[in-house]
């Protein structure tokens, strides 16, 4: 490859950087000619380390794209393969600052920044729309769609220098995410003073060092400010709503105060411990995730027997620390004493009923298992040990069922249950709604950390008496569940009943498998919907009203399952229901436009962000037929989707005359 002369930025001409080229068995071709380190005086370097100082030196672009392109990686040495790899992610970094430029240029236009009217409320947190744009087009989601609209205005604007660093190559995505995460809501200076301090040698440091050096120069820059970040954090406290994971399982996340976390974290450890001594089966992570649930939706009726107090009093001495052998598949201590593994101590616990009328001990080693679902939860450790009854009975110990906890010295009681409703049938539904709801649980303070296995911790455990054993009493509002604290599962009633296995509807999170619908289901509150058996899709009712009766919000909500733009996974439970066609005239608007009515045709479930869209931002929507949605963005471009199903389709480039596609 010949070497072009280019012009330097002080106008001296330089010779452009020289890429190898490779021969079909990976022998390089190219003769870069004398070394300028041996004309200074250096030692020789070899062909390989030529190779790799060209490759380092090209800059992102066309050129270095091209020439990855034409590589055949196979036939190459391993030292210049990791070079073309590292070369690779340049082009990626440039590429996405590209990127982003086009993002920050679309955001900047008019219609991306539409007139919030006040009669809906306050403007929105994220005024421009072009993240909903970027959404519906690129199918991602609206938080990522939106956090990459500010990243890419962060960069065009404040952190220029970054964006530079970003285009050829200096820093990955990644490592821009951090600066513009870490600055973006920072003072023009200090923002600017901390990216001229780590920018220099960011290619050196991984993620999480640059996260650290970022964190330590914001405090050496403005250390003033940090009361102000400080609370500005603290606002951004959160929890996450359920994110579906597979094989019928969620996961959710919390932002919280340090402090607080490191509180919640000291709770579920200490009871989950407690609960260990008790005998429970269970791992630590289960238990831990069991009472979390527990202290949010758990409930224990009075029939469940009267309340214990439970005592951890240290279990057998630690022996000494043993030592690993060489090929650590045994332990010895000090004396050379052979052990299988190390040796933890086990917390002994005790009960003892409220009333004092006996003392039952727990055994230190065979202990009786707790009942699925349940966890002991403790209090701070402030209660004295109590003596286990010599000779009492194991077997007199009573069973051990969800506890909850207390931080005062006078223990009180806490409940918790499960109160399944009746179910009641109807004659031949197509399919059935059921709305299964948790317990509940009266939660007092909880402790603030982990006891020394030295202290005594003392909990309220519930343990059922003889009167436990009947069913929980029919119209207890104590077991009915927190408000909120409910499920909705549509399931075909075929399926119902074990004629097939059809997959059921969660909502807020998916399809499930028909065993774990019609575990959930026991117990429901049923509602029969019809559907048609040619479509599968729910049959309508009208209405004159704007409201819609209840029977009408329920079905278009079950129908749609989620909210009607696309791509959005917001449950229809949680969403607003909208006319598609306005039932009121806007003010302003055409007085002889016609009204929509209150019907299945002309509803649909939307969430706050996406109503305020349709209704300000510049989004127009229409229903074609029942379910089916075409949503018009400000850009012109159009789609097509049927919520709940995953269904969406890009129509902008189709002929208005083509008919859906599904």
């Amino acid at each position: 490859m010949a070497s072009d002369l280019q012009e330097h930025p002080d106008g001296d001409p330089v010779a452009a950087v020289v890429l190898p080229v490779y021969g079909s068995d990976g022998t390089c071709l190219t003769d870069f000619g004398p070394d300028p380190v041996v004309a200074a005086g250096g030692a020789p370097r070899t062909g390989e380390q030529r190779q790799i100082e060209a490759i380092r030196s090209c800059e992102p672009g066309p050129v270095l794209d091209a020439w990855l392109r034409g590589l055949d990686a196979s036939a190459l040495p391993s030292a210049i393969v990791v070079e073309v790899i590292a070369a690779q992610t340049r082009i990626e970094s440039y590429q996405h600052a590209r990127t982003l430029g086009l993002i920050a240029e679309l955001a900047s236009r008019e219609e991306m920044s539409p007139e919030w009217s006040p009669l809906a409320g306050a403007p929105p947190t994220q005024a421009c729309v072009a993240g909903d744009e970027l959404a519906m087009r690129l199918g991602w989601s609206r938080v990522t769609a939106s956090k990459t609209v500010h990243r890419a205005l962060v960069l065009d604007g404040m952190l220029g220098a970054t964006r530079e660093a970003l285009e050829v190559g200096h820093l990955d995505a990644a490592k821009a995410q951090v600066l513009t995460a870490g600055l973006a809501d920072l003072s023009f200076q200090v923002a600017h003073a901390v990216e001229d301090a780590v920018l220099p040698d960011a290619d050196q440091c991984s993620v999480a060092e640059l996260r650290q050096r970022v964190a330590r120069e914001i405090r050496l820059v403005d250390p003033e400010g940090a009361a102000g970040r400080r609370e500005r954090a603290r606002c951004t406290r959160k929890v996450s709503h359920p994110r579906p994971q597979p094989d019928g399982m969620a996961s959710m996340w919390l932002v919280l105060d340090a402090a607080d976390a490191l509180r919640v974290d000291g709770v579920l450890t200490h009871a989950a411990k407690t609960a260990k001594a008790l005998g429970d089966a269970r791992t630590l992570d289960q238990l831990r995730a069991d009472g979390l649930r527990d202290l949010v939706v758990g409930d224990v009726p009075e029939s469940d027997g009267p309340a214990f107090e439970v005592h951890l009093s240290p279990g057998l001495p630690v022996p000494p620390k043993p030592k690993r052998s060489w090929n650590g598949a045994t332990f010895t201590d000090r004396d050379g004493v052979v052990l299988t593994r190390p040796v933890e101590s086990i917390p002994v616990a005790t009960l003892t009923p409220l009333d004092g009328t006996a003392t039952h001990p727990a055994p230190t080693h065979d202990h009786p298992a707790l009942p699925p679902g349940t966890l002991p939860h403790t209090t701070s450790p402030t209660a004295p040990p109590q003596a286990t009854a010599p000779g009492a009975p194991p077997e007199l110990a009573p069973p051990v069922a969800p506890t909850e906890a207390t931080s005062s010295d006078a223990p009180t009681e806490a409940t918790s249950s499960v109160a399944p409703t009746e179910a009641t049938s109807s004659d031949a539904p197509t399919e059935a709604t059921s709305s299964v709801a948790p317990t509940e649980a009266t939660s007092p303070d909880a402790p603030t950390g982990i006891a020394a296995p030295a202290v005594a911790v003392t909990a309220l455990v519930r343990a059922p008496s003889a009167a436990a054993t009947a069913p929980a009493r029919r119209g207890c509002t104590r077991c009915s569940g927190r408000p909120g604290a409910e499920v909705r599962i549509t399931i075909p009633a075929s399926t119902l009943i074990g004629l097939d296995d059809q997959p059921a509807h969660l909502d807020g999170h998916g399809p499930i498998d028909a065993v774990q619908a019609r575990a959930l289901a026991i117990g429901g509150v049923w509602q029969r919907v019809v559907t048609d058996p040619l479509t599968d899709r729910v049959l309508d009712v009208g209405s004159e009203r704007y409201r819609p009766p209840a029977a009408l919000a329920d079905l278009v909500r079950v129908r749609d399952k989620t909210c009607a733009a696309p791509g959005c996974r917001v449950p229809a439970c949680g969403c607003e229901l909208d006319h598609t066609q306005e039932f009121h005239p806007r003010p302003g608007g055409d007085p002889d436009a016609p009204l929509g009515r209150t019907d299945a045709d002309n509803l649909g479930p939307l969430c706050h962000r996406h109503h305020r869209l349709k209704t300000d931002g510049g989004f127009r929507l229409r229903q074609i037929s029942p379910g089916l949605f075409e949503w018009i963005t400000p850009t012109g471009h159009r789609y097509l989707t049927r919520p709940g199903t995953g269904q969406t389709h890009d129509a902008t480039a189709d002929p208005s005359d083509a008919p859906p596609p599904f």
